[in-house]
Formats: C-alpha cells, structure tokens, sequence
C-alpha cells in the first residue's frame, strides 16, 4: 500500500505543489486503522476542506475499496505544528515501530515523504 501512496504522493504534489510531509500513521490502540497526514505550506486553515478532499479523492481513485477501509482519518496540519516538527525529525522512506511520538504512542508508520530538517 505504500507504493501506491507514494503515487498519490506524486499526484498531489504535481498538482498543488511540494508537501513538507506525508506520512501514514497507525497510532489508535483500539482501531487498527491508518491516518493520512499530510503537511504542506500550501495547505493552510483557508483551503483545509479542499486539500481534505483531493487527498480524498486520490485515495479512493489508487487503492482498492478494501485498502480505503483501513484509512480511519486524512489529517492536515500547518508546519509549524509540533506532531509535524517531531515527523520531520526522519527521512524520507523511514518506518516507525512502537515510538512516543508529540506525546503519543506510534504503532507502526510510514514517512513517504518528509523535508528533513536541515539545520
């Protein structure tokens, strides 16, 4: 399913512009679901319900109606937010395990895409 999130990925960013982070996130210990989350400078609190549905609408043109079933959540949140700040702490193609993360427990993700910080 990441391969085919990483088009998504691409689509996105063909369309909009470079997203700063996109990652999927299991972190819900009683849904085994993945939230979608999303970061980019062009995605702002004015065109939050917009990105939501070309996100949206991306996912459900790539993945199969099973694959869209274990989506719980497409989250976007403004670079400046700490969860975001804590993700861009790993590189592009990282996979998280069991990692406290902005205060909560990190089941299992994937960072697809992510600007590393560069300081």
């Amino acid at each position: 399913m990441v391969e085919k999130f990483k088009k998504i990925l691409n689509s996105v960013e063909a369309e909009r512009g470079s997203v700063a982070i996109f990652a999927l996130l299991k972190m819900d210990e009683f849904i085994d679901k993945w939230t979608v989350v999303i970061s980019a400078s062009w995605a702002t609190d004015d065109n939050r319900a917009e990105v939501f549905e070309l996100v949206r609408k991306k996912i459900i043109e790539t993945l199969k109606p099973v694959e869209v079933a274990e989506i719980a959540r497409i989250a976007i949140f403004p670079i400046d937010e700490h969860l975001i700040e804590e993700l861009l702490q790993f590189k592009t193609d990282s996979v998280i395990e069991n990692k406290q993360i902005n205060g909560n427990t990190v089941h299992s993700a994937y960072i697809i895409k992510s600007e590393e910080n560069k300081d």
